[in-house]
């Protein structure tokens, strides 16, 4: 709950920001594939380099500065 909130926050500061849940419960091999094994991670891709990837939930300052580096 505490991931969707900080996101949901950034969001509104960025809105252009594009999100993608992704549940690998349900999506097993999509999990697989991106090499999760815990729930949540969120991770920050740029044109699909992954430049951030946190398995606990990353303050708002946080995944505001890992846009920021990941802009640069």
């Amino acid at each position: 709950m505490r991931t969707r909130l900080t996101v949901a926050r950034v969001q509104e500061l960025l809105p252009e920001l594009q999100v993608e849940e992704i549940s690998v419960v349900a999506q097993v091999s999509r999990g697989e594939e991106m090499g999760i094994t815990s729930t949540p991670v969120i991770r920050l891709l740029q044109e699909d380099t992954e430049k951030f990837r946190s398995s606990q939930t990353p303050t708002v300052n946080q995944l505001l500065t890992a846009i920021a580096q990941a802009s640069d």
